[in-house]
C-alpha cells in the first residue's frame, strides 16, 4: 500500500529574478491537495535555506483549491487573470516587503482629429456621466499595446475614421479612478491623409450616440459646449500647436542596455518635444 510518506515529494521550482526572488512554474505543482501541501511546505524550507525571497505562486483557474492550502503557509493574493491567481509571500524577515502591487493605473487615449477643414471629429457618448457633452474619440489601450496604435484604433472602432497619430498633445493623471485605482489619459493630436480627406463617419451605435465633425475654431471658442473643461484646454492648445505657437510630444525610442550580459535588452518610448531642440 502506498503511504504519503513513500510518496517522492518534488520541490517546486521555477524562473529565478535578479531579485533573488522565484516565479514558481505552475506545471510542477502537485495532482493531489495533500502532496501540494507537503510539497509547498519542504519548498518552503529549500527556500529559506537557499535564503530566496520573495516567491511568486501562480494557481491555475482550475486548481483554486490550492489557494487555502498556500494562504496557511503565509502567501497572500496578488492579482487574477482568467487562467490563473497569483500568490506571493515574502520571506526575507530582516527587510519589509517591497514586491509591487498589481495594475495600479489604467491609460486611456483620446484622438483629437483634425481634418484640412480644420474641423476636429467629435462624438457623443451612448452612456455618459454628463449630457450633450461632445467629446473626443477614444478608450483603454489594450495590454502591451503603443499609444500611436492604440488611439488610432480607438478612432477607427468609434468613428469609422482612419486617423493617424501625430504626437500627444497633453496628459490627465485621475488618482483616484476605478477600483481606487489611478487613471492616465494621453490626448493626441491625429490628422488624415491625403488620399483618406473623404472618408464618411460610420460610428459604432453600441458605444456612440452621436458623431460629427465641428469648426475647431468655434469648439475652442465656445466654453458652453465643454462641460469638462479638459477638452477646452486642449482645443485651445491644438490651435497654438498647428499656428506654430507649441509643439507635441513625439515619440523617441529610447534602447535600454542592461549590465548583465545575460539579460535581453529593451526599448522604452519617451516622448518629448523633439522640434525644441537646439540645432548645431
Amino acid at each position: 500500500m502506498t503511504t504519503l510518506e513513500n510518496v517522492e515529494t518534488k520541490l517546486l521550482t521555477g524562473c529565478s529574478d535578479m531579485y533573488s526572488g522565484i516565479t514558481v512554474d505552475k506545471e510542477l505543482l502537485a495532482k493531489t491537495s495533500v502532496l501540494f501541501e507537503r510539497q509547498l511546505e519542504q519548498s518552503l524550507l529549500a527556500w529559506r535555506e537557499a535564503k530566496r525571497r520573495g516567491i511568486w505562486l501562480p494557481i491555475p483557474h482550475d486548481r483554486t483549491e490550492l489557494i487555502s492550502i498556500a494562504q496557511k503557509f503565509g502567501f497572500v493574493l496578488h492579482h487574477a487573470k482568467p487562467d490563473y491567481v497569483m500568490l506571493t509571500n515574502w520571506l526575507d524577515e530582516n527587510e519589509p516587503n517591497p514586491l509591487p502591487s498589481y495594475a495600479i493605473s489604467t491609460i486611456g487615449v483620446g484622438g483629437l482629429v483634425v481634418n484640412s477643414k480644420r474641423e476636429v471629429l467629435l462624438i457623443q457618448e451612448r452612456f455618459a456621466y454628463v449630457d450633450d457633452y461632445f467629446k473626443l474619440p477614444g478608450g483603454a489601450l489594450d495590454i502591451g499595446e503603443p499609444i500611436e496604435c492604440g488611439v488610432e484604433r480607438e478612432v477607427f472602432e468609434e468613428t469609422g475614421i482612419r486617423a493617424h497619430f501625430r504626437g500627444v498633445l497633453a496628459f490627465t493623471y485621475d488618482n483616484n479612478f476605478r477600483f481606487e485605482h489611478g487613471d492616465v489619459y494621453f490626448a493626441c493630436l491625429m490628422s488624415l491623409d491625403e488620399d483618406e480627406k473623404d472618408q464618411q463617419i460610420n460610428f459604432d451605435p453600441l458605444e456612440i450616440a452621436a458623431c460629427q465633425w465641428m469648426p475647431l475654431d468655434e469648439w475652442a471658442n465656445s466654453p458652453e459646449k465643454h462641460p469638462v473643461p479638459i477638452t477646452l484646454h486642449l482645443a485651445r492648445l491644438t490651435i497654438d500647436v498647428l499656428d506654430g505657437r507649441e509643439n507635441l510630444l513625439e515619440p523617441d525610442l529610447i534602447k535600454v542596455k542592461p549590465k548583465n550580459p545575460k539579460q535581453l535588452p529593451w526599448n522604452i518610448m519617451m516622448y518629448r518635444k523633439k522640434s525644441s531642440e537646439k540645432k548645431e
